[in-house]
C-alpha cells in the first residue's frame, strides 16, 4: 500500500542545499566511505525513529523499529508519530525493521539492533526483516508546489545491515535499479523531541489571569496504558465546572499502575519524555489542529467555545481523599496568563476511549467538547499513513 503526501505550504524557511546524487550529502563526522558503485548512492547521517515494541510484530518476541535516515534531523514527532516536514533538496529513507532485541529504554532512546535484515514484500513482521509497506525512499527537489516535487522510490528486494555506528542498505527496485544508502549513526534519542510539530504563535484568547471556580465540579479520566511505548501510562483528564463551562483538559504520563485509580503526585508541564511523570504541553500543528493540554470555556446552552488557551508551563497535583480526588493546578498559557484552580470530585475512569461518554451531551447537561479538546486517539500513530508536509 503506497503512502500519500499532503503538500501543504508553510511559512518560508531557509532551503537546505544538496545534490541528491552526491555521495557526500548528509555530512556529519561519521567515518562512512563514499560509494559510487550503484545506480544511486547516498550518505544520510541523520536518523530519527520510533520504537513500537511488539504491537505490530508477528509474535511477542519480535520488536519493531520505525526509522527515517535523512540529511535532515528530527523527522518524527515522537508522541504523535507524525512526519514533521519534508524539506526541499532533501532525502528521506524510511525503514521498518523487525528484531528479536527489544529497546531497554522503550521509545525514549535506543540503539538500532545489529543484524542483517532482508527486504520482505510479504510484510510478515518477523525477525530479521524489513517490512516493504513502510520502507521506501523519498527524494525531494526544489519544487514544492506540486506532488511532482517529491519522488517516491519503492523497492522489491535487498538487504539492510546494521553494525555499530553504521547502517548499510542495498535495495533493488522492480526495474532492477540498485540503491545504496549508508548512515554513520545507529542511535536515536527522543528525550526532548515532543512538541517538534508545534507551530509557533500565540493561540490563547484569554486577556488575563483566571481562577476556575468549579462550583459544580465534574471529573473524567481516560486511561490508555503505554500508548506511546515510553514505559509509562498515558492518561487524559477532563476537569469541568458544569455551571460555568470552564474546562481543563490535561494529558499526563505517569508510572504504570492500577488503571482503576488516578495516578497521584505532582506533574510538571514538560516535553522531556524521560521524566517519570509529566503533563504534555498543548500545541497547534501545521494543519491547525490543537493537541494535548488545553483550557477552554464552553457555553452551556449553545455548546459554543467561548475561550481557549494552550497549557505551556506550570504543574498539577493530584491527591485522593476517600472516593474523591483533588486536582489542583497552577498553569500558564502561551501569553503568560495564569490559569489555576482545584477540582474536587469523584471520577469516572474509562480504560477504553470508545466507552467514554465525554463526547456527548447527556441528560444532566454534560457539555460537548470542542474539536480541539481531545488528542484524537488512534489505535496507535503508526496505523495512520504518515502525512508529509513540504516546507519551502
Amino acid at each position: 500500500m503506497k503512502k500519500f503526501f499532503a503538500l501543504a505550504l508553510l511559512a518560508a524557511v531557509a532551503l537546505v542545499g544538496c545534490n541528491p546524487n552526491d555521495p557526500d550529502n548528509g555530512g556529519g563526522n561519521n567515518p562512512v566511505k563514499p560509494c559510487t558503485e550503484h545506480d544511486a548512492d547516498y550518505i544520510l547521517n541523520e536518523v530519527s525513529g520510533i520504537y513500537y515494541g511488539n504491537q505490530y510484530s508477528a509474535s511477542e518476541d519480535v520488536f519493531n523499529y520505525g526509522l527515517v535516515l535523512s540529511n535532515q534531523p528530527n523527522v518524527y514527532d515522537i508522541v504523535t508519530g507524525d512526519i514533521l516536514a519534508i524539506w526541499p533538496n532533501s532525502q528521506y529513507f524510511f525503514l521498518d525493521l523487525y528484531s528479536t532485541t527489544p529497546s531497554s529504554n522503550y521509545s525514549v532512546s535506543f540503539k538500532i539492533p545489529n543484524g542483517v535484515y532482508t527486504f520482505d514484500v510479504e510484510n510478515s513482521a518477523t525477525a530479521g526483516t524489513v517490512g516493504a509497506e513502510y520502507s521506501y525512499l523519498v527524494l525531494v527537489g526544489e519544487d514544492t508546489e506540486s506532488e511532482d516535487g517529491a519522488e517516491v522510490v519503492y523497492f522489491e528486494s535487498g538487504v539492510v545491515s546494521v553494525s555499530d555506528n553504521l547502517i548499510d542498505a542495498v535495495l533493488i527496485t522492480a526495474e532492477g535499479k540498485q540503491y545504496h544508502i549508508q548512515c554513520g549513526n545507529d542511535s536515536v534519542d527522543n528525550t526532548n523531541s515532543f512538541g517538534a510539530a508545534a507551530i509557533p504563535g500565540e493561540y490563547s484568547t484569554l486577556t488575563g489571569n483566571l481562577t476556575v471556580p468549579f462550583n459544580v465540579p465534574y471529573l473524567i479520566a481516560e486511561h490508555f496504558g503505554d500508548y506511546y511505548v515510553l514505559g509509562k501510562d498515558d492518561w487524559v483528564l477532563y476537569l469541568y465546572d458544569l455551571e460555568s463551562g470552564h474546562t481543563v483538559m490535561l494529558e499526563l504520563l505517569a508510572p504504570t499502575s492500577n488503571a482503576e485509580t488516578l495516578p497521584l503526585g505532582t506533574f510538571s508541564v514538560s516535553n522531556d519524555i524521560s521524566k517519570s511523570q509529566l503533563v504534555f504541553p498543548g500545541y497547534v500543528d501545521a494543519y491547525g489542529e490543537s493537541y494535548f493540554s488545553w483550557y477552554a470555556q464552553i457555553d452551556m446552552e449553545t455548546e459554543e467555545g467561548l475561550a481557549l488557551a494552550p497549557i505551556k508551563s506550570g504543574s498539577v497535583t493530584i491527591a485522593q481523599d476517600g472516593e474523591s480526588y483533588s486536582v489542583a493546578f497552577n498553569l500558564k498559557d502561551d501569553k503568560g496568563n495564569t490559569i489555576d484552580g482545584t477540582c474536587v470530585s469523584e471520577v469516572e475512569i474509562y480504560s477504553d476511549v470508545a466507552g467514554a461518554s465525554v463526547f456527548k451531551v447527556s441528560a444532566n447537561n454534560q457539555p460537548k467538547l470542542p474539536k480541539f479538546a481531545h488528542a484524537k486517539k488512534q489505535p496507535t500513530p503508526r496505523k495512520v499513513k504518515p502525512t508529509m508536509v513540504l516546507k519551502k
